[in-house]
């Protein structure tokens, strides 16, 4: 409302500039003789008294003329100041309200981060690491400061915030949910956010199918009904903490491997790899051997898309009350209820197995 109040003055503003120095043209044309006469002659000197700059090729003899020129003058500079200040209080409302969350987000192919997490800070470098060039947006209710805060230590990348629940449609098309290409959506260690967390990946994947969602929640019991809303990853909050802490007391060294593994400050990170061509076909022991001879990186394993069963598969018979939103929400969406491509992991293949046109591998490097 404030932009359009805004680009509707600075319209009438310029009208008004357009309106003074053709006017003023043609009277001077009128009132003066000489280089006046000609038209084209009074409308440039209209323009350079309207602007103040004065080269001074041309100006009036006549009284008249001369209290023309000081009203154009005048006007001229009112007009202008007013142009330049209308400008720029625009410029500086969109800043505002891009600080306060409250602006439309025009990025593409972006990942968005629903909700807060008390290592958000982690999981933002952590993107950014992999991919320097990638836009985020964090979509959140929190505090203006402590987000501020955050997109401060995060300045030099692109990152922008909206400010709202990031279950609602009007909150995700705000961060242009559909043209984003992932959503992480976060649920705080809250057992009750995890009902919000089922239904904001419904509300995304309604408005892009193509979205990748990954979705944390703290009830392990919740993870069928994710798996109903066409959620692409879960993650289960403490399951890793466990696990690793437990490796910390059995099994140290591989604990600290891991760690460094996962570690992106490290130059030891798992990357997806593209399989050569002429390697399809090959047995993965000649896959293994390839990469860590030519690429000095270890093969871990290979991964394709693999065809699972259809969402009305994994609907109960007997469909519960929220089955039933599910299902209803997707086929609103538009969405099939049969087989979708997932992610198939095979990891540490048997040495002969042999490579598949369309799998990809897994390395460490």
């Amino acid at each position: 409302m404030f932009e359009k109040i805004k680009s509707n003055n600075l319209a009438k503003v310029v009208s008004g500039i357009l309106l003074i120095w053709i006017l003023g043209g043609i009277a001077i044309s009128y009132i003066e003789d000489g280089d006046f006469d000609n038209i084209g002659n009074s409308l440039w000197w209209a323009i350079v008294t309207m602007t103040t700059v004065g080269y001074g090729d041309m100006s009036p003899e006549s009284s008249i003329g001369r209290v023309l020129a000081i009203v154009i003058m005048f006007c001229g500079i009112s007009l202008i100041a007013i142009v330049t200040g209308t400008i720029s209080s625009i410029f500086t409302a969109n800043k505002i309200m891009e600080g306060k969350g409250l602006g439309n987000i025009n990025f593409n192919k972006h990942t968005l981060i629903c909700g807060w997490s008390n290592n958000i800070s982690e999981i933002i470098n952590s993107i950014i690491t992999d991919n320097k060039n990638c836009n985020v947006v964090l979509i959140n209710n929190e505090n203006e400061d402590t987000v501020n805060s955050l997109l401060s230590a995060f300045q030099d990348s692109n990152i922008k915030y909206v400010k709202g629940d990031f279950s609602l449609d009007s909150i995700l098309s705000k961060a242009n949910a559909q043209k984003a290409e992932s959503a992480i959506i976060l649920n705080n260690q809250d057992l009750k956010n995890d009902e919000k967390v089922i239904l904001s990946t419904l509300t995304l994947k309604k408005i892009s199918n193509n979205i990748r969602v990954i979705a944390q929640i703290s009830d392990k019991e919740k993870i069928s009904f994710l798996k109903r809303a066409n959620v692409d990853a879960v993650l289960v909050n403490d399951n890793f903490e466990s696990f690793m802490a437990t490796f910390h007391i059995t099994n140290p060294s591989i604990a600290q491997t891991i760690e460094q593994i996962i570690d992106f400050k490290t130059n030891n990170n798992i990357e997806n790899r593209d399989i050569p061509s002429n390697m399809v076909g090959s047995t993965f022991a000649d896959l293994f051997d390839y990469f860590y001879k030519e690429k000095n990186e270890i093969c871990l394993g290979l991964y394709s898309d693999e065809e699972n069963m259809g969402i009305s598969e994994l609907l109960s018979s007997d469909a519960s009350a929220l089955d039933k939103f599910i299902e209803s929400k997707l086929k609103e969406a538009g969405h099939s209820l049969e087989e979708k491509n997932k992610l198939n992991i095979n990891q540490n293949p048997n040495k002969d197995d042999v490579i598949s046109k369309g799998q990809g591998a897994i390395i460490l490097k």
